[in-house]
Parts: C-alpha cells; structure tokens; sequence
C-alpha cells in the first residue's frame, strides 16, 4: 500500500502557519548598505530622512532680474521701475553681495536669490538699456513678496521622512534620495532561495533528450518567480528519487547559505516520492497536503530553522502553489511586507487581479478549493475568460493561461457570463 498524507489541512490553517513562519524570520532579518547605483528594486530597512533642505536655498523659477519687491509696487506699462543692475547671477553660482532698495541682479532660472532680495520679475516684463556707465532695467510690472522665488525646504524639509521602511525602492525614491545628497541607502538583504528538482524523469534544458525524459521546467519558473519576489535564487539542479539524494541536497542547501529551500517534485502520496520523508529525516515535517486543486500535494517543513517548500511536479500546480504560500513568505523575509507580530495578518503583495465576465459554465471538484487556469480574450466588446483544461501537467497550460480564478469549496458551478476575479499572472 502506498504511503499517505501526513493530513489533508484546511488553506487557511497552512497560510496561517506560513504566516507564523513569516513573522518569526521577519524578525531576523540582516540589512546592508547599497550605492544608490544598486538600489532600485531594493528594500529599505529603515526610515530614511533628509538631512538637508531642498532647495538648499531660494531659487528663483523664472529668469528675470531679483528685486526688493516694493521698489516695483506703482509701476506699469506707461510708468516703468527703474533699477540699477548691481550683478548677474547664473545657475550654480553663489554672489556674496546684497541688493539695496533702487538696485537689482540678473538671474537666471534656479540660481539662489542674493541677500536682500525678496522677488524675481520675470525677464518678459522688463527692458534693460545701457545709461552712461552701469546698466539699468525698466520693470514694467509690479510683483509681490516671494513671487517666482522657491524658498528653502519648500520641497523637502530638513529632517523631513522622504522613504519608509519596507518601501521596495522605485526610480522616483532613488531620484530623491539622490536630490537629498545621499550616495547610499541601507536596505533589508536579498534572500537567497535553493531551489531543487526531483524526478528520474527530468534533464536540464540544453541536453539530448533521449526516450522516458522531459526537460525541467519548473526551476525555470521557480527561479524567475523567485526573483519576482525580491529574492535570489539558488539552482541546485536535479536529483533522483532517492531518499538520501534528497536528503543529502537539502544539507548541501543548507551549508551554502540558503534562507529558504523549494524542492519541486516528489511530493505525492505514491510509493516513488520522498521529499516528505527526507524532510522530516533532516528537520520537521510541519503539513503534507493541503485543500485545494491543483497543488493538493504540497508541502511544508523546518530544516535548521529554514522553511523547506515541497511543490507538485506538475508546472502548474508548482506556480499556483508557489504563488498562494510561497511568494507571501519572501515577501515578508524580504522585508517588503511589515509584520509586527504572528497574530497580524500580512497585507500580502499579489499579482494585478481584473474582473471579467465567464464565456461558458465552469464546474469544479466539489469539497476542494480550486484554481482553475483561464485565457483572456475578447468578446461583445470586453475581455472574458475561457477555462483551459489542458490540466496541471500540461505545459501549454501555462503558455496559453493570462491568469486564473478560484473557486471555494462551497462553490461548484460559475455559470456562463458570471462576473469573476482573474489573478493575472502576466
């Protein structure tokens, strides 16, 4: 007789448990600190503040000439200020002097206001003209206090939070981390994440393929999706369906460093797949199978306090279950999702989801939840999902599948044209 699940459990208590794992890594987590050249796509494990004003000084945002304002309070078109030009000021150049009542600078756009003044004219509402030996300006239209001048820290203030902690960094933080005069960002380290195939059947992409193999898709997807997550990912290639083989993989994970350890493969209830039981050799067998189709066959364990996921073989199955138990954990190690205790339910970061209408009745398994693969197309003007039952070990499945659905237990029939939530996985 074939060996059994350690015990069908409920989605929700292995998200649960996932989530309690989560919290107690989350607590441990190492940060460093990048270039800000090697900071994009990274998170910040601290609040980050500016230590400067920004502008550093009052700029002007027109060029024009900087004034006293009052001195321009009655002019107009038929009865223009004149004001004597005491400098000139470009961008990114500093001028120690001060301006007077009756005197004026140049300046250009950006450059800091000079002592004294308190508004730039714009250049369009003024004439300058040579009289004798100095330069005088005719201002034809009077400005208020503090117009077309930006002051200091009117962007950012000193002191001012400009990222939070757990943000994953995008270009426009970057930007203004740099405009802050910042060269480095202290952010929570890359997870790194071994990542194993089992199966006799399987060979690496790039081999001959010879009667009884198939090429090894899943650590493909597995690594890319890894990396989707903010993680790295460790290939540690294929093994056999040999008990101390897997065994002896997973402590080769394990002496390399490996924060988490996915094995794909190798986890059904038949008589030929191990990874349970090298798992729980190794470390702790935490659950073995869970409620839901496809992914039925998933598992979970410790391993010198290192989570150890075993996924379905089936590619499908893999990125279903890779995605529901997975993916929320490294987002978490990752520091991406902030997890103050075990109790708190992590907001969890998932693909882009969109609601279609069905193209045709859908049935499903009864007392299981169910993810059933779908492609978006177009119809009567609005896109609709038509199931694809190529199965979880067909590999078209995933090349042809936009997203999927799910279906509760409770819930065994979508008829034709129901409104459903696809989570997009392009």
């Amino acid at each position: 007789m074939g060996k059994q699940f350690l015990e069908i459990t409920e989605q929700r208590e292995a998200e649960r448990k996932i989530q309690e794992l989560s919290a107690r890594i989350a607590k441990q987590l190492d940060s460093e600190l990048v270039s800000i050249e090697s900071a994009l796509g990274r998170v910040a494990s601290t609040d980050i503040f500016s230590p400067l004003n920004i502008p550093p000084f009052d700029r002007a945002t027109m060029d024009g000439y900087a004034v006293v304002a009052s001195d321009t309070y009655y002019c107009s078109e038929d009865a223009p200020a004149t004001l004597i030009v005491k400098a000139r000021i470009r961008a990114g150049e500093a001028h120690s002097g001060d301006i007077e009542r009756g005197f004026c600078m140049g300046i250009s756009t950006g450059a800091a206001v000079p002592k004294g003044a308190d508004a730039v004219v714009k250049v369009e509402n003024t004439m300058e003209i040579e009289r004798e030996d100095k330069d005088v300006v005719k201002i034809y239209k009077p400005v208020a206090p503090g117009e077309n001048i930006m002051l200091a820290g009117t962007d950012i203030k000193r002191g001012e939070k400009i990222v939070t902690r757990g943000t994953t960094l995008t270009a426009q933080d970057t930007g203004v981390i740099a405009a802050c005069g910042l060269s480095t960002v202290k952010v929570y380290k890359k997870p790194t994440v071994a990542v194993i195939s089992t199966g006799d059947e399987l060979i690496m992409p790039g081999e001959n393929l010879t009667p009884g193999k198939i090429y090894d898709v899943n650590a493909r997807t597995l690594s890319d999706s890894i990396r989707e997550c903010g993680s790295v990912p460790l290939s540690l290639g294929i093994v056999r369906d040999r008990k101390e083989e897997i065994r002896n993989k997973i402590k080769e994970a394990l002496r390399m460093g490996a924060d988490v350890i996915i094995l794909s493969g190798g986890t059904s209830a038949g008589g030929g797949d191990e990874v349970p039981v090298a798992i729980a050799e190794v470390g702790e067998l935490i659950l073995h199978g869970v409620d839901i189709k496809p992914g039925k066959p998933f598992v979970l364990g410790m391993c010198h306090d290192k989570p150890v996921f075993g996924l379905p073989g089936n590619p499908t199955s893999a990125l279903i279950t890779f995605n529901l138990f997975v993916a929320p954990l490294l987002r978490a190690i990752s520091g991406s999702i902030q997890i103050q205790n075990q109790n708190q339910q992590p907001k969890q970061k998932r693909r882009k989801k969109v609601k279609v209408k069905t193209a045709c009745r859908i049935f499903s398994e009864p007392g299981r939840n169910e993810y059933l693969m779908v492609k978006l197309v177009p119809g009567n003007g609005n896109l609709v999902a038509y199931p694809i039952l190529s199965g979880s070990g067909a590999i078209t499945t995933l090349a042809k599948a936009d997203g999927y659905i799910y279906m509760g237990k409770g819930r065994e029939i979508i008829e034709e044209e129901d409104e459903v939530e696809v989570e997009l996985l392009r």
